[in-house]
């Protein structure tokens, strides 16, 4: 992943700062991965019906600053690195070099790789750098292109929802013949569980004890109104409020892939979901995506991935209750529509 300093980085958990990301340790079935357990969410993590952090293991990598041979590594030595705001804080700034620490070795090359040669009309991304080594990952680091820009603002009805709406189209189509292995988008980590739970892969019920608080009962109500969906899988990028970057006199720029395997139009609806959640939008924030295919279904989808994420990384915490309080209207409104 990569962040510029001008995104807000918001991870799948609205505000909060995520834990899981920096810590470190060895994912089941990724021999070099650089990443949560893979009991971090399953297994001895889930006792109980609460979550927990049990599981994480291996020593985080510092962030705190820039080690010299990371800066070596990918051609900035002597560059005084710049920390950038939002997100965890991991993230740098050396020069034209963006450097934060790996998450899984295996997923961050698998990234690189697809960002490396991803090309299309309508937006930008930053390309990935190789270390001196040719590799896309150095010390436990990756390092990428600075891409100019800066994230859009989505309280009220965003004028750059048109903007949005073209250049996720125009992304997706671009990703769409893109095969994804099954690793990349299984990975043991709080995004794949809520994604899972939301498209009945997962039975979300070790999650959805007392610690989840208010939000047990809301994906409950979601999960029953849920009924299929008739649209392709594709890879996409599931987290794109954030993370979608617009210049004067350039296409939106593109940062921080968190590949998926879902249908195209799934990214709008968690920027809808997010927006409705996070930043104060009203309820007619969703007439720009009037006539999109199966949009109350994808809306109630994006929703319970983003509650059950916040249910993985705050359950047994006084932030379950702000995650429940920001849901609660949203679980409403998309109910509402789903029973027109």
């Amino acid at each position: 992943m990569v962040a510029t300093g001008q995104s807000v980085w918001r991870g799948g958990a609205g505000v909060v700062t995520v834990a899981f990301m920096v810590a470190s340790g060895r994912l089941d079935g990724d021999p070099e991965g650089n990443a949560v357990s893979g009991d971090a969410v399953s297994g001895g993590a889930v006792s109980g019906g609460a979550v927990s952090a049990a599981g994480v293991s291996g020593d985080a990598v510092s962030a705190d600053v820039v080690p010299a041979d990371v800066l070596g590594a990918f051609g900035v030595a002597g560059v005084s690195p710049v920390r950038l705001p939002g997100g965890q804080g991991t993230t740098w700034r050396a020069g034209q070099v963006v450097l934060k620490p790996a998450d899984s070795a295996r997923a961050d090359r698998w990234d690189a790789d697809v960002f490396d040669t991803l090309t299309g009309p309508g937006f930008r991304v930053p390309r990935p750098v190789r270390a001196a080594t040719g590799d896309w990952v150095a010390h436990r680091w990756t390092a990428w292109h600075w891409v100019a820009g800066a994230a859009a603002d989505w309280s009220g009805i965003s004028p750059r929802w048109p903007e949005l709406i073209a250049v996720s189209r125009a992304l997706h189509a671009a990703l769409a013949g893109i095969p994804v292995p099954r690793w990349r988008v299984t990975r043991e980590i709080p995004w794949t569980v809520g994604d899972q739970v939301a498209w009945g892969e997962r039975d979300p019920g070790p999650l959805l004890g007392p610690a989840a608080g208010p939000l047990a009962g809301q994906v409950r109500r979601l999960l029953a109104a849920l009924r299929p969906v008739d649209l392709p899988d594709q890879l996409i990028h599931a987290d794109l409020a954030g993370n979608v970057l617009f210049a004067d006199g350039a296409p939106p720029a593109i940062i921080d892939f968190s590949p998926l395997n879902r249908p195209a139009g799934l990214p709008l609806a968690v920027v809808a979901v997010d927006a409705l959640m996070w930043h104060g939008a009203p309820p007619e924030a969703l007439g720009q995506l009037a006539g999109e295919p199966e949009l109350d279904q994808l809306l109630a989808r994006a929703l319970i991935y983003r509650l059950v994420t916040d249910i993985v990384l705050r359950a047994g915490t006084p932030g379950i209750d702000d995650a429940g309080q920001a849901g609660q209207p949203v679980t409403d409104l998309v109910l509402a529509r789903l029973q027109r």
